[in-house]
């Protein structure tokens, strides 16, 4: 008896579920490769930055596997936030947990009608056995424990029970696990994996570094004139849109900002653990729906946000840990848009140690507390890159030294040699032999005589008083400096703070003497120079709507403006947020495109297929509206209209002016130089002409930007010339596949051999997104009898533009047109020869080789009048075995049987069917 087995889904389906429920053709770096673990059953710790795509590692699986996955997280407003999201993907998701109305939830659940269930840790522990025996039957595809830092002693957030998690693995026995946290220090990340028991778990630690955010700092002083200037500033922030949360570290801050807030007519959302659950439930909602622009919260607002366009969160007062800010500063920004985060801090705020450790049992949890607390102190006063400390401080390497986008890289500011008052302080601190805290040593210097110094006869030693002229916040920010260059460290035992000396202080110390110091040019910081804060807090805010929106006319962002209204209330009439139904990132491009029809729709990134279904029809007949009412055009992706796309490989090029506007006189030299010159890379680079050389890798970027500009480009000579062969073709495309995106071009260079290049990877890119075939290059060697079928193949180019232009010699040292009298073709027939690697010469081909020319063309003809006819069907299947893919004119080219019309017509439903998609000018099927 034959038993046939279900077909297990493919890898081929990720792409699949990417486009149609997220809208995505690429995945971001580290995100396909940990989707491939999870589908192959291999646990996982995913270690990424808030805001890169964690939760795709989660929500793709089940969705190719067609089985639910189970999601753990710490907070009820998270997960209905998250569950909202979804099914406005079109994706079958629920919760489980005390908020829950609907009690049918829990029998669906069971039965495995949901694609995601998100539970809380209690109810993951506390459900029978008999739910996930039941639940197992349906397939589970995966358990991820989201903020899986909770499980660590070492976090910054330790929850019990989350502990109790690793028992669900006696239960789940074939059931991968997946940590996920955005903020893991190697200990952490040692304990997740401990404590949820995984096998050989696969670690993917991603890049803390959030480019588009600011980070800034600012010593304050408390007081109501600063909050009013804070409320002025977000005011315009609110004028255009933009999201704002301010933390606190109290409550009655929290309600004195709120209060100035309702003072300026400002509305704005309070949340903090002394409001009954109602009202912090109700100020949450109309947050994430954009009903309320403005949220002032404790840090019990920190986990439970999933909304991406905040522009903007405000620290008012010094947080209890770098994991917390960095995970609190994260909820800005989270669709990638330039946003800011600022924090104000005072000195009172580094003396809640024995505050936080209030309610801590275990002595590694009060030392994790103090160290954490220690480390956000640094991070305040710090002089050198904010980016750098943070990357650093979670383990990721930086070789720069300025990230060019926080308050100490861009503004400049005064130094001058302190080796002296350097000296004094450390020469004092040693003196105390390291037993005190920083403020012992200080009170030494400036002279007092307090009880525990007078005890400790600390007042007899020669440096007494010697460092009187400045007040104790002047040494401590001096002291702050010398810490975070490595001249003093701090110790925590319990609760308390020690400081010494280190050895690269010793060091200093001894080439020292009270005459003589080494020069130590530091950082003269705001309290050395007496400029606390006291409400001018203007020229710190970063104005974001310019920068938004660069690139846009003014119609263009009337039009955004508009669209994001037309979004609110579209929102509001289905009952949810905003960027549910899309993100901020996906308006703007539409208001750049203002698509016509649902195909372009849907082609845009960003746009799944849901919203094409349901909300297709609302969306086009607004943006025709507004372009209609604002004076602007349609479609204004498209740079070439439709009708006039050539449907054969010979594109004919007239004499060409720089028409580009971004294309730079220089830039378009080299290309003429390179294409109607001929001259090689070498040579463009050291013209005579020219007072010096250039590199020849900015020639090569020269001729790479006018390609991309659509000027006319030999790509096979071009690859030859910078070595790029077959060989590294297929190289660079498994790289690409490993690390699933190419947003970023270090991930892929890093999975390379050294020998391929940035130029290798950047030339590959831009002939795959110019829609260039790469089946006509040939593995490094020359292969004789090949130049003919080599030229035919070239001209089957996608939209290349090959070199045709009858008054310029080709490479072949004959003319396009002495070349169409030889072969007695027509000028829009010719398949010109482009390979530069065959050295022979066209002129000194025989008769016969000639012949052979023309009986190829001749067989090709004839291939060709077999007629083929587009259908649904036939397209896709053939589409299926196109690796790279295939351009409009290729397809035209194929399905010769049927109008440009109709195949127009039949790709726009397939598109909308999201059966294939489009990027650049390259069609692939799904």
């Amino acid at each position: 008896m034959v038993v046939s087995l279900p077909l297990l889904p493919t890898m081929e389906t990720i792409p699949s579920v990417l486009k149609k429920y997220f809208g995505f053709s690429d995945f971001r770096p580290y995100q396909r490769e940990v989707i491939e673990k999870i589908v192959e059953k291999r646990d996982c710790l995913v270690v990424m930055a808030t805001g890169s795509g964690k939760s795709l590692c989660y929500q793709v699986p089940p969705l190719v596997v067609k089985k639910t996955g189970i999601v753990v997280s710490p907070l009820i407003s998270l997960m209905q936030d998250q569950v909202m999201a979804l099914k406005q993907r079109g994706i079958k998701a629920e919760y489980l947990g005390s908020a829950q109305k609907d009690f049918t939830v829990h029998s669906k659940a069971e039965r495995g009608q949901f694609d995601i269930l998100f539970m809380t840790p209690e109810k993951a522990c506390t459900v029978p056995t008999s739910f996930w025996s039941n639940l197992l039957k349906a397939g589970i595809s995966l358990l991820a424990v989201d903020e899986a830092h909770c499980i660590s002693e070492w976090g910054h957030d330790f929850r019990v029970e989350y502990k109790h998690l690793d028992k669900l693995r006696e239960v789940l026995l074939d059931v991968p696990f997946v940590g996920l946290t955005a903020t893991a220090t190697e200990k952490v990340r040692f304990d997740i994996i401990s404590s949820l028991k995984m096998d050989n778990p696969y670690v993917t630690i991603g890049s803390f570094d959030r480019t588009n955010l600011f980070y800034g700092v600012k010593l304050l002083n408390r007081g109501q004139s600063f909050i009013d200037e804070l409320v002025r500033e977000i005011s315009k922030e609110v004028a255009t849109g933009g999201s704002t949360i301010i933390y606190c570290t109290t409550i009655k801050d929290v309600e004195q900002i709120f209060k100035s807030f309702t003072e300026a007519g400002i509305e704005a959302g309070m949340y903090h653990g002394q409001m009954n659950g109602k009202d912090r439930e109700e100020s949450h909602r109309l947050f994430v729906r954009d009903e309320l622009q403005v949220m002032v919260a404790t840090i019990a607002f920190g986990m439970g946000i999933d909304k991406p366009n905040i522009r903007q969160v405000i620290h008012y007062g010094c947080p209890k840990s770098l994991e917390s800010y960095y995970q609190e500063s994260g909820r800005c920004g989270r669709d990638g848009i330039a946003s800011v985060c600022w924090l104000y801090y005072t000195r009172s705020d580094f003396a809640k140690g024995d505050f936080y450790c209030g309610d801590v049992k275990s002595e590694k949890q009060r030392k994790a507390v103090m160290e954490s607390l220690l480390a956000a102190e640094h991070y305040c006063v710090l002089t050198t890159c904010r980016r750098k400390y943070l990357l650093e401080y979670f383990g990721e390497k930086n070789s720069a030294d300025r990230c060019g986008n926080c308050d100490n890289c861009k503004v400049s500011k005064e130094e001058r040699d302190m080796s002296r008052e350097a000296f004094l302080l450390m020469a004092c601190i040693h003196s105390c032999k390291g037993r005190w805290g920083l403020n012992m040593p200080i009170d030494v210097l400036r002279g007092s005589r307090v009880k525990k110094i007078l005890e400790a006869q600390f007042d007899k030693l020669p440096l007494h008083g010697l460092g009187k002229n400045y007040p104790a916040n002047w040494w401590k920010s001096l002291g702050h400096q010398l810490i975070s260059r490595g001249y003093l460290k701090e110790t925590v035992s319990d609760v308390y703070r020690t400081i010494s000396v280190s050895s690269k202080g010793e060091q200093f110390l001894a080439s020292s003497t009270p005459d003589y110091q080494p020069p130590l040019i530091l950082t003269l910081t705001a309290e050395m120079l007496g400029e606390e804060d006291n409400g001018n807090t203007q020229e710190e805010f970063k104005t974001l709507s310019t920068s938004e929106l660069e690139g846009f006319s003014e119609a263009e962002k009337t039009f955004h403006q508009m669209l994001l209204e037309e979004r609110l209330e579209l929102a509001r009439s289905v009952g949810t947020a905003p960027y549910a139904i899309c993100g901020d990132q996906t308006i703007r491009k539409i208001s750049l495109t203002r698509p016509s029809t649902k195909a372009r729709l849907a082609n845009i990134n960003g746009v799944n297929q849901h919203l094409v279904t349901k909300y297709g029809d609302h969306f086009l007949q607004v943006i025709l509206k507004l372009s209609q009412g604002l004076n602007l055009s349609l479609d204004g992706e498209e740079k070439v209209p439709m009708a006039s796309l050539q449907t054969n490989g010979v594109t004919k090029v007239s004499p060409l002016t720089n028409k580009s506007k971004k294309l730079t006189s220089a830039k378009f030299e080299a290309w003429k130089k390179w294409h109607e010159d001929g001259l090689s890379i070498h040579e463009i680079a050291n013209l005579e002409a020219r007072s010096a050389p250039i590199k020849e890798q900015t020639v090569a970027e020269y001729l790479l930007e006018a390609a991309q500009e659509g000027l006319p480009f030999d790509w096979v000579r071009f690859s030859k010339m910078i070595g790029l062969t077959q060989e590294i073709i297929s190289e660079i495309q498994g790289a690409i596949s490993k690390v699933g995106s190419t947003d970023k071009l270090k991930p892929i260079k890093n999975e390379l051999p050294e020998d391929i290049s940035y130029q290798h990877i950047k030339t590959y890119l831009s002939m795959r997104n110019s829609g260039i075939s790469l089946e006509t290059f040939q593995s490094g060697s020359n292969q004789t009898g090949k130049d003919d079928e080599l030229a035919y193949n070239a001209s089957n180019f996608p939209d290349s533009t090959l070199e045709t232009c009858p008054d310029r010699h080709c490479e072949d040292g004959i003319s396009a047109k002495s070349l169409a009298e030889q072969c007695d073709l027509e000028m829009d027939e010719v398949p010109l020869p482009v390979n530069s690697s065959e050295e022979q010469k066209l002129s000194n081909a025989s008769e016969g080789e000639f012949t052979r020319k023309r009986q190829k063309v001749s067989e090709t003809n004839e291939e060709n009048s077999t007629k083929l006819k587009a259908t649904e069907s036939s397209v896709v299947e053939w589409m299926k075995n196109l690796d790279e893919g295939a351009t409009l004119s290729t397809i035209l080219e194929h399905f010769n049987g049927s109008s440009e019309d109709s195949v127009v017509e039949l790709i726009n439903g397939l598109e909308c069917d999201f059966l294939i998609y489009r990027k650049g000018n390259v069609y692939r099927v799904l």
